[in-house]
């Protein structure tokens, strides 16, 4: 009769997966700080695109054209053709105010508030 602590015996297996999961439970693993800050400050230009898309109803290269251009002056008589329209720069300053109040809110960690009992 094989041992019960045999490598491919079941009580084997069961302490192993034990010894593990115990293991498992002991460590905690943090991700690393400039992980983090990297994800985020590499997710907020995408969620700002992505948010001015949608409000404005833009296609991206719609959304890199509209960035590239400038405002024009006509030579002639001095009127300025503008790149963007009052309601798309105010829904953009918008979107922007947002998106780094979300990013921020992402980048703090929560504290214990501390009460006071007086």
């Amino acid at each position: 009769m094989p041992s019960p602590f045999e490598p491919n015996s079941i009580v084997y297996t069961h302490i192993f997966l034990q010894l593990m999961t115990n293991k498992q439970k002991r460590t905690v693993t943090r991700k690393n700080a400039l992980s983090v800050l990297h994800a985020l400050y590499t997710d907020l230009p995408i969620e700002f695109r992505e948010r001015v898309c949608k409000e404005c109803k833009w296609s991206i290269p719609t959304f890199y054209r509209k960035m590239r251009i400038k405002d024009i002056q006509d030579i002639e008589t001095k009127a300025i053709t503008p790149a963007l329209s009052n309601a798309e720069k105010d829904k953009i300053i918008q979107i922007s105010e947002e998106v780094y109040k979300e990013g921020w809110k992402r980048l703090i960690r929560p504290t214990k508030s501390k009460v006071n009992t007086k």
